[in-house]
């Protein structure tokens, strides 16, 4: 009987367990490196050379074979012992659906230039900013810091410089069907895809602001039947890695001897500070908040029963600063749902975020170069409350840097994004759309300098360096967007001919309010009281209100043949009330074709499974000027004037800047050739594009002479500027991209992908005016700097010009020559090159032009804009590791380094050591005397530096625990990650990534805060 059960199980156990063999082909060969893996467990194998594989199942089990260029496919074990499986070749990813505005597309049928980037793809980069997450992804879409500090979001350029108006650099946002009025600053865990409209045709559909691109965010949604929870945490800490050389103490006083000997006069720093010795302080380390804390938590619900499914997100991200006095906090939840019912369809997104942002005290960075590494550590400074002595020399200079350290600067900002749409399909391919949005933003930025009362080294009060009342500011911003879309669109099939036809009727509606008030509190006042009813006396409030609206209407005809012959026709008429009644409307064309050359019959290249050729033209337009009336003019108030006999002060109103009542349309006419290539299974994709944009009238702010009677006292460039529409200017470029993924025999899969994006941009008109419009004065403390960066036809746009050097005075015979420019300069100074000098006679003399170095010989020298930029992503999986690396390369920009140019005006940077003096007579570093010399001016072309970079930009190692799926884990996998560990650059600044406000200050370092490294560790969980 014991026999005959030991039997009976023995065969029980060989019918649910038995080896199942085969072979594995696709295409008509075998395929090696295939995943064999028993659906819902961990056990599996993978094909070997020959493509055959071997495993153990029981007659229940089912086993998913994948490999990459392949449909995955399933098959049941039953009582099979061999299973011969041949996967049929991948064509998804033509077949991906992209989001082209107003609609989606299959990404084979798509013909103009759009790029689709995954939310799994953004999520690889540990970063609570968008573009950010987007930098180096996508071809022709040029990401730059703006600036480190935290919560500061990045400047995103599609196909170059877009504008030459404030307000009007950025693309155009929209999220969920919903235009935003700027960046939404949606986290990047909330977004399911991002789809961005490159070229004229396909931004089109949005006419009225779609001249600098269209990047349209998904938000994440759920899925029917299933149930599904995510948490990712991650956090670690930020380092500054570089910066600006500067001299310490010994140093310090070797170069003060040099100089004062130059001079003439003797050193006073000890006559002066006795204790000078004693001391050797480093304030920009002072500055700096090593290994600050960053983290990030979210957690992610989504699922659904039926007809109805819902996502909801809720994500915490807090950044401590690099630098003191800084950080950014965030708290932001996402609940979308979405009803299907036979021919209804509702979504519903409601985004609610609140952040606090504390910002750095201003120039502090150069405030604290400008510090005296002989003088006593902030830390150890005497106090005594709000009362603090200072033992060293100059205790107005250095009250800079201590007092701004006491100042807080902190905004709240609080945002509701709701987005709601309605379709019903009125009959078989006929649907109509309601689409209802509604953002709003309000802020409160709070700045307090408290009292500080400065006593010198002998215990005197000194008024200049005190603050001896509390000042109090407070801003309050509110931002309301309306938006109403109706949406009609018919699809049909006739035979292989598809025909699409969509009509929008929009209506959108902004409103900005503004107000401020600033308030001095009592000298006896108590620095921790910091409200406005404490004050003594008060400015006058401040408040602007801003509203615009404007409507829309287009239409659109896609067809389609047998997805060989593709054309889309676009037109779109926009009005705004930004403009006057004679240049509210405007109409925008976009056309586009596409022919899918591999679908034809002679087609017969056996690598490429995919070809397709593209062509697009289009207009768009641009009607950003800012929030502020130009083409009427507006009163401001707070203008007191003297009323009466009695002469009594009283409140008045009073028109303080020009308007332009013909301002209209800026345009842009855009042309797109390109071509998309699948090959080799769909395993490597190639595009390739080719642009032209011209933009026409564009928005500029003119400057008014002074007889316009537009100078004030105290707001020197307030308001002595008029818009006109008064350039032209043109974006030329090619953008490469290329993608290739596959898996080896022994499982390792892989996949690299590369951008490639060169825009050249020319500023071909400025309305009669060579150069001029200049900015990017690279200095913030020092109102005299020269401007750097200039508007210029024949160049780009925010262009440097500086003034030629050519080495310095050395020599007797050298300095008699100069001297006929500058009858001041001595041997030591700095040599500019006279533009104007002229050879007139053709004798080889050369005459002296004007005679002195002006404005007029500053030549070009570039630009902040890159010649060529290059993204590098590579991500391999082996067993349970994963391995993900992401590096940026960005190839001929220049960079004015204001923060050498600091160092060397405050006689503070290291390599002023070696500067020429009589006994060091070869040097080429130029003699230091005081701070407004001619040897340290703005306008020099010595402070000029490569900008060229490569960066690693994110390395990250995860392990995935698949052992514990059994326990109900469908995802266990922890990782560390390293930000922007590796930078290779010959510039001696922070950091060579400085983007400014993208146009005038894009290159211009002025002690920007710095994009920092950081070292995270993480961990993600899914069940």
């Amino acid at each position: 009987m014991t026999a005959m059960v030991l039997t009976l199980s023995f065969g029980f156990v060989q019918a649910q367990s038995h080896t199942v063999k085969g072979v594995v082909t696709g295409e008509g060969d075998a395929l090696p490196g295939v995943n064999v893996i028993i659906k819902g467990s961990t056990v599996g194998t993978v094909t070997d050379i020959d493509g055959q594989f071997r495993i153990e199942a029981s007659p229940e089990d089912v086993l998913i074979f994948s490999f990459v260029g392949f449909l995955t496919q399933e098959a049941s074990v039953q009582n099979r012992s061999t299973i011969d499986v041949i996967l049929e070749s991948d064509a998804q990813s033509l077949d991906e659906v992209v989001v082209v505005g107003y609609g989606t597309q299959s990404k084979k049928e798509v013909t103009g230039a759009v790029n689709n980037v995954s939310g799994e793809a953004i999520s690889r980069i540990p970063t609570p900013d968008l573009g950010t997450a987007l930098q180096g992804q996508v071809a022709g879409v040029n990401v730059q810091a703006s600036s480190g500090s935290p919560g500061e979001p990045a400047n995103i350029q599609i196909r170059g410089v877009g504008s030459l108006g404030a307000g009007s650099l950025s693309p155009l946002y929209v999220v969920d069907g919903i235009p935003y009025q700027g960046n939404p600053d949606i986290p990047p865990s909330q977004i399911k895809s991002i789809d961005v409209l490159k070229d004229g045709a396909a931004a089109a559909v949005y006419g009225v602001r779609a001249s600098n691109g269209v990047i349209i965010i998904t938000t994440k949604t759920g899925e029917a039947g299933r149930l599904r929870v995510d948490f990712n945490a991650w956090g670690g800490v930020q380092n500054i890695t570089s910066g600006t050389a500067l001299m310490n103490a010994e140093d310090q006083f070797y170069f003060d001897e040099v100089k004062s000997e130059g001079l003439g006069i003797e050193s006073t720093v000890l006559a002066v500070n006795p204790r000078a010795l004693e001391n050797d302080t480093d304030f920009v380390g002072a500055i700096q908040n090593d290994n600050a804390a960053i983290q990030n938590y979210e957690m992610n619900v989504s699922g659904g029963q039926g007809d109805v499914t819902f996502n909801t997100n809720v994500n915490y991200f807090n950044q401590e600063g690099v630098l003191i006095n800084s950080g950014f906090e965030r708290l932001s939840t996402r609940l979308t749902g979405q009803i299907k019912k036979e021919r209804f369809k509702m979504y519903a997104s409601v985004g609610v975020t609140n952040e606090n942002r504390q910002r750095e005290p201003w120039a502090l960075y150069e405030n604290a170069i400008r510090q005296m590494p002989w003088n006593t550590p902030i830390e150890d400074l005497p106090t005594n409350g709000d009362i603090i002595q200072v033992p060293d020399q100059n205790e107005i200079t250095y009250s800079y840097l201590s007092g701004i350290l006491e100042n807080t600067d902190e905004q709240n900002t609080r945002r509701v994004n709701v987005a709601m749409n309605a379709s019903y399909e009125i009959l078989k391919g006929l649907s109509y759309q309601a689409r209802v949005g509604y953002n709003t933003t309000s802020s409160i930025r709070k700045q307090f300098q408290p009292k500080y009362i400065i006593l010198d080294s002998k215990g005197n009060y000194n008024p200049t360096a005190s603050r001896p009342q509390a000042r109090l500011n407070e801003d309050y911003t509110w931002n309301n967007r309306s938006v109403l879309e109706n949406i009609l669109s018919y699809n049909k099939d006739i035979g292989k001919h598809n025909i699409g036809l969509t009509g929008v009727l929009s209506y959108e509606k902004f409103e900005s309010k503004v107000a401020g008030i600033g308030v001095t509190h009592s000298e006896s006042g108590n620095n921790d009281i910091q409200t406005l009813g404490a004050a003594v006396s008060s400015s006058n409030p401040t408040s602007f209100n801003y509203n615009n609206t404007s409507i829309g209407m287009m239409f659109r005809a896609q067809y389609s043949y047998d997805s060989r012959y593709l054309l889309s026709a676009s037109l779109r008429r926009d009005g705004s009330s930004v403009f006057n009644e004679d240049n509210y409307w405007e109409f925008f064309p976009g056309v586009s074709a596409g022919w899918n050359i591999s679908e034809e019959a002679f087609w017969n290249v056996d690598p490429i499974d995919g070809f397709k050729l593209r062509a697009s033209y289009a207009g768009v337009g641009n009607n950003r000027v800012g929030n502020e009336y130009v083409a009427n003019s507006t009163v401001d108030g707070g203008i007191n004037y003297l009323y009466g006999s009695a002469q009594t002060l009283t409140p008045g109103l009073i028109q303080r800047s020009m308007a332009n009542p013909d301002i209209r349309w800026e345009t842009q006419t855009s042309t797109n050739i390109g071509i998309d290539l699948a090959m080799l299974n769909n395993r490597l994709e190639f595009t390739a594009d080719v642009y032209e944009n011209k933009k026409n009238d564009m928005i500029l702010a003119k400057q008014l002479p002074p007889s316009s009677g537009t100078e004030v006292t105290g707001a020197a460039n307030s308001y002595n500027r008029v818009t006109v529409n008064g350039g032209e200017m043109i974006n030329r470029g090619l953008e490469l991209a290329l993608s290739y993924r596959n898996q080896t025999s022994s499982g390792l899969r892989y996949s690299f992908s590369a951008t490639f994006t060169k825009n050249n941009n020319e500023v071909t008109d400025l309305n009669g005016i060579e150069r001029g419009y200049a900015d990017g004065r690279p200095l913030l403390t020092h109102n005299w700097a020269d401007n750097v960066t200039y508007l210029a036809v024949g160049h780009e746009a925010g262009a440097f010009f500086l003034v030629k050097t050519d080495g310095i005075i050395k020599t007797d015979e050298e300095l008699e020559a100069y001297q006929k420019y500058d009858p001041n300069a001595r041997k030591g100074d700095v040599r500019y090159v006279d533009q104007l000098t002229i050879d007139s006679n053709d004798d080889g003399i050369l005459d002296l032009g004007d005679s002195t170095i002006n404005d007029g010989d500053k030549i070009y020298y570039g630009s902040g804009q890159a010649d060529f930029e290059m993204g590098l992503v590579s991500t391999v999986e082996f067993k349970n590791f994963d391995f993900f690396i992401q590096g940026y390369y960005s190839h001929g920009a220049e960079i004015y380094n204001g923060s050498r140019l600091y160092a060397y005006a405050e006689g503070r940077h290291q390599e002023q050591m070696g500067m020429w003096s009589p006994q060091n007579p070869d040097s080429d570093i130029p003699t230091y005397r005081n701070r407004q010399d001619e040897n340290v001016r703005a306008q020099s072309d010595l402070f000029l530096e490569d900008g060229t970079y490569f960066r690693i930009r994110t390395i990250t190692l995860g392990y995935n625990f698949k052992m514990l799926e059994k326990h109900g884990l469908t995802k266990a996998r922890v990782y560390v990650s390293a930000v922007n560990p590796f930078t290779f650059t010959k510039y001696t600044g922070y950091d060579p990534e400085v983007g400014g406000d993208g146009l005038f200050f894009r290159g211009v370092d002025r002690g920007n805060y710095p994009v920092s490294r950081q070292f995270l560790i993480g961990a993600q969980l899914s069940f």
